[in-house]
């Protein structure tokens, strides 16, 4: 099963700043030297050596996640991130026309790329909206109005369908299981369980994750037991807990404990800060190799943080 992150931010598109670009193109020139390379003949070399996020770093678009592969896939939120999923497929040799949308919740940053996403505006594309919510249909239409849209919903011409599902029930969608369940968000919000071939991807955005112990997960355990590859929020540090409270981000302090206990194999910590910078995420990343280091050493699962882009391939 492929998983590709077409947006990895949260609460709005970041980008870097001018003082940003200039640290991280020193750092870079720096880097190359200290690699022993030498001219501009190395240069492609020094690329293919490197580090994604040191040359790009994480990304600037928000929520956007395509399961599966050019043939049959899902795709989960509306995020700024899914106009480059759009973008990659008008440049396809062989174009997708019917699309499957997972809606985990109706926060901007999660819906404000739905209008830039071309099949919309495509006669010969199906694009079928799922959600847990019933006012879906609504909040997809009034994207798509004046004055804050030039193209109003009347004249799109893909056929667009929406489908309400229920919490913990099992749903075919494309060749995929998929079950949503609830996050710990202050707006109704789901995660979904997504299944194929005896592998299990779990998508866990926005979520505080308050709830950890199976007594006070209850149900919603299922989302993450023994889950092949699990993406969570992990926004902010749990210093930062207290006044962020109620905000319906997460920590990878939480993230950590929620692996350990339920059998994760592989993590990706997500949702950045639109002001994170690359130097912000590094950091973030040495905490939480200390924390790893001291508190969760004996946990067999593999982490990291996923960057805009990234293409990961879990197999049994």
């Amino acid at each position: 099963m492929k998983i590709k992150f077409w947006g990895v931010r949260g609460s709005l598109p970041g980008t870097a700043s001018h003082s940003e670009s200039k640290e991280q193109a020193a750092f870079l020139m720096n880097k190359f030297f200290q690699l022993g390379f030498k001219s501009a003949d190395d240069i492609p070399a020094f690329i293919k050596k490197a580090e994604h996020p040191d040359l790009a770093g994480y990304g600037v678009a928000t929520t956007c996640v395509q399961i599966g592969d050019a043939d049959r896939n899902i795709i989960v939120d509306g995020g700024s991130g899914i106009k480059f999923l759009s973008d990659e497929n008008l440049k396809s040799s062989k174009k997708q026309t019917e699309f499957h949308i997972l809606m985990t919740h109706f926060h901007f940053d999660h819906i404000l790329g739905l209008p830039f996403f071309s099949p919309h505006f495509n006669k010969n594309c199906k694009i079928h909206y799922y959600s847990v919510q019933p006012e879906c249909k609504d909040i997809v239409q009034n994207l798509f109005k004046k004055p804050i849209f030039p193209v109003g919903y009347e004249d799109l011409s893909a056929q667009i369908s929406y489908n309400i599902i229920k919490p913990y029930e099992k749903i075919q969608v494309n060749g995929f299981d998929v079950t949503p369940y609830k996050l710990d968000h202050p707006d109704p919000c789901f995660g979904f369980r997504i299944e194929q071939n005896d592998l299990v991807y779990a998508h866990a955005v926005d979520t505080e994750a308050i709830r950890i112990t199976e007594a006070e997960l209850g149900p919603d355990v299922g989302l993450y037991r023994d889950a092949d590859l699990l993406y969570i929020d992990a926004q902010y540090l749990e210093e930062e807990m207290q006044q962020k409270k109620g905000w319906g981000h997460g920590t990878f302090e939480r993230a950590f404990n929620l692996c350990n206990r339920y059998g994760v194999k592989q993590v990706l910590m997500a949702h950045y800060d639109p002001s994170a910078g690359i130097k912000d995420i590094q950091k973030f990343k040495d905490k939480a190799t200390g924390t790893f280091d001291k508190d969760f050493q004996k946990m067999k699962t593999d982490w990291s943080f996923a960057f805009e882009g990234q293409t990961v391939e879990i197999k049994k």
